[in-house]
């Protein structure tokens, strides 16, 4: 094995330049740009449980991360047409972002509906690095098969309530059958009396 001189920080261990390392690790120009995935997070529970409509958002939004230079995590923004013109059936898109958010895929800062001025969800991806510098949360590793099952079986039709209740407010019925009686006062004040 050859001796590396620990003052020499321009080389790397097989002796090429650092530039010559990046320039063959970096994505051509002509392809856009690419993000690795690590061999653990494809052959986690997490990601290989994930239904079809789950897998095209998350590859949306990765296409979105990778759009902004993988600069932007944790500020991506892609709307619900966005989704659906990438393929994700259109009333599955909020099921698909709670699955992916349930598995540890994906962090979503809720947005709020607005009167002329867009809120619109926020996301993260856990994992890779965000816009501040820090690194990958890597939450997907907490997600057991286990977890995976209790997900289709209870938590996906618990979500879909939840998403159903949300902005709903119960309105009381315009024809109420029952006509409470009037009280005294208002019987005088109907009649003119005082």
């Amino acid at each position: 094995m050859p001796v590396r001189d620990l003052r020499d920080h321009s080389r790397t261990e097989r002796g090429k330049t650092f530039s010559l390392v990046k320039k063959h690790t970096l994505p051509p120009n002509d392809q856009g740009g690419w993000m690795a995935q690590t061999r653990d997070f494809l052959e986690s529970s997490a990601y290989r449980t994930l239904s079809t409509n789950a897998k095209r958002a998350l590859d949306r939004l990765k296409i979105e991360h990778i759009g902004h230079g993988r600069t932007h995590n944790g500020k991506l923004i892609v709307t619900h047409d966005q989704f659906i013109s990438y393929g994700v059936t259109p009333e599955y898109v909020g099921d698909a972002l709670d699955e992916l958010a349930f598995k540890g895929l994906l962090k979503i800062t809720r947005g709020r509906a607005g009167n002329g001025t867009a809120h619109p969800n926020v996301f993260r991806l856990t994992f890779d690095g965000d816009y501040e510098g820090a690194p990958a949360t890597n939450e997907w590793k907490r997600c057991t098969d286990d977890d995976a099952k209790r997900w289709v079986e209870t938590v996906r039709e618990q979500r879909k309530i939840q998403r159903a209740n949300v902005g709903r407010k119960t309105k009381p019925s315009l024809c109420n059958p029952e006509v409470r009686p009037l009280r005294v006062s208002e019987i005088r004040v109907a009649a003119g009396v005082r």
